[in-house]
């Protein structure tokens, strides 16, 4: 079997029990092997670090899947790791009928992240290897859980594109499926599986739930980068009088009419089609003011070269933000992207308070992604969801 010889900090780093190997931690490759192949790892002393799928062409050369010398790589053991996944899910975090079943190298499948909505289950695969065994990856997921009807495969994005792989969605096995409803705390929301993603992002789940509690009746609330609705929908449901959610996406938009049907708070809602950025714009020469401005914008930053470009539209997006907020009002304001740690988006947001003249005070701990998509200690690569609650108040 070929080999992958790496250097001593990648070495350190799978023994703290991380799955995925950098190219930049390769020293050398030894032996013939393919995109996709299982390759072995080894320190450049020859020590066995363990074994899985090889990309040369992707900037992940491997992701491991086992660490020990005889387990082999079969569907078996996808299956006994969905099944542990699962379990941890139901039985330790108590999720039910809407999660994330599967989250990647947290779970000792890097490549592969499984969403169950309710009798459907979204696959995404973005591992050339891990694609060989699709198939049977969608088997095991049905059963696995018996209640899942149909394996969606939604195999979209730029982390497939990085792959060399080919954009794909479909209904891989079981039933011609691909919208559910789905509940989540007060509110109840429409998947779709044709739509972004996953069709719903389940990573904010208890930030959108924490939101509840901070709207009182009668208060405006602003709602950027609302995709179909999520916290907007939220706000709406626990009191507000009027919700204003923005979005790019007339598709998007289109689904969170009907979410706001759904929950039968379309009279509160007014939904704007537009960029932020100039939508927030213009409501400030209006001279608006909200009550709670929620910011959820998309990953600024996709690669370490951009993080300089990507906090300064971070800083832009949080400025006009906490313009728009009221005296005493809430700014919820998030980032999805993985290369801006806690500290510097909190630095990014503390310069956005200073330039706007604000005081910023915490309402909550430091928020993240939801638990049903782990935290790998000994991996950065599984945190990056950041989520701060904050009371404003004018300088003075």
């Amino acid at each position: 079997m070929a080999r992958v010889i790496v250097d001593a900090q990648a070495a350190r780093a799978i023994g703290k029990g991380a799955m995925i190997v950098f190219k930049k931690g390769v020293v050398r490759t030894e032996g013939d092997f393919e995109p996709g192949d299982i390759v072995e790892v080894y320190t450049r002393g020859g020590k066995f670090l363990g074994r899985g799928f090889v990309n040369p062409n992707s900037n992940i050369m491997v992701r491991l899947l086992i660490k020990d010398r005889d387990t082999p790589i079969t569907k078996e053991l996808f299956r006994e790791r969905i099944r542990k996944a699962n379990e941890y899910r139901k039985k330790v975090l108590g999720y039910d009928k809407a999660y994330r079943m599967v989250y990647g190298e947290a779970d000792y499948l890097p490549g592969l992240i499984v969403d169950r909505f309710n009798e459907i289950a979204s696959l995404q695969i973005s591992s050339i290897g891990m694609e060989k065994f699709k198939l049977d990856l969608a088997e095991a997921i049905m059963e696995v859980e018996p209640e899942i009807e149909t394996v969606f495969e939604k195999n979209t994005g730029r982390s497939r594109r990085r792959e060399g792989l080919p954009e794909i969605e479909r209904v891989l096995l079981g039933k011609e499926k691909y919208r559910t409803v789905i509940e989540e705390g007060k509110a109840k929301f429409i998947v779709d599986m044709r739509g972004q993603k996953t069709g719903f992002f389940l990573d904010q789940r208890e930030n959108r739930i924490a939101l509840e509690k901070y709207v009182k009746p009668g208060m405006r609330v602003l709602d950027v980068f609302t995709y179909t609705g999520g916290f907007a929908i939220h706000a709406a449901v626990a009191g507000a009088e009027e919700v204003v959610a923005v979005d790019k996406s007339p598709q998007a938009i289109e689904t969170a009419k009907e979410n706001a049907r759904l929950n039968g708070v379309e009279d509160k809602m007014k939904f704007i089609v537009g960029s932020a950025f100039p939508v927030m714009e213009e409501m400030l020469r209006r001279g608006e003011k909200f009550d709670i401005v929620i910011l959820d914008p998309p990953a600024f930053v996709q690669h370490e070269k951009d993080l300089q470009r990507g906090l300064r539209a971070y800083f832009n997006v949080n400025y006009a933000g906490l313009k728009l907020v009221k005296e005493g009002g809430i700014l919820v304001t998030c980032s999805c992207s993985q290369h801006v740690d806690m500290q510097a988006f909190k630095d990014m947001v503390i310069a956005a308070g200073a330039k706007a003249g604000k005081f910023l005070r915490m309402l909550e701990p430091y928020r993240t992604q939801a638990p049903d998509h782990p935290i790998l200690m000994a991996s950065k690569d599984t945190e990056y969801l950041k989520c701060l609650f904050l009371y404003v108040e004018d300088m003075h």
